[in-house]
């Protein structure tokens, strides 16, 4: 017999407890990385002549921050919806949607950091670098914790879509 988030709250609560903390972990390791980032120039050269290129901070680490608030929303959406899941097929929908963006966001989020790793924008010996790592394995950890809940939250939305359906009442 499958468990669902229905039928075991604590599993539920423990899972979202996991969820906000590496939500907050990312959020400081990340916001510790862009707060002590120092950018670098780069000359190019064109055909009109050269120019000077200033290069702030990556746009990935900032979409892994947004990731993490986005986390904190959608896992108070969800304990505040609680069963309404089951009830009401809106309620349902919105949370099922709010569970994929997020577990799109987290994947293309870690991915899109650790990618950066070693490359110019967080070169070896970089203070930084190391809170970036771990920012990377949290993001990677969150969106498999996110890739469980949504499962979860799916399964249980199209047993509730199913038993609607086939009830007398």
């Amino acid at each position: 017999m499958a468990v669902t988030m229905a039928e075991n709250r604590m599993l539920n609560l423990v899972l979202r407890a996991l969820q906000v903390i590496c939500a907050l972990i990312v959020m400081g390791t990340d916001g510790y990385a862009i707060d002590v980032y120092r950018g670098y120039t780069s000359e190019v050269d064109t055909h009109g002549g050269g120019f000077t290129a200033w290069n702030g901070v990556p746009n990935a680490w900032g979409f892994l921050l947004f990731c993490a608030v986005w986390t904190i929303l959608v896992v108070i959406f969800q304990i505040v919806a609680g069963n309404a899941i089951t009830y009401r097929p809106l309620v349902g929908c919105i949370g099922v949607g709010a569970e994929l963006v997020a577990v799109i966001s987290w994947f293309a989020g870690w991915i899109a950091v650790a990618v950066n790793i070693g490359t110019r924008s967080c070169a070896t010996g970089y203070v930084a670098c190391d809170t970036l790592k771990a920012a990377t394995v949290f993001g990677a950890f969150e969106w498999l914790l996110f890739m469980v809940t949504a499962f979860l939250d799916v399964s249980l939305f199209l047993n509730s879509k199913r038993q609607l359906r086939t009830s007398n009442t």
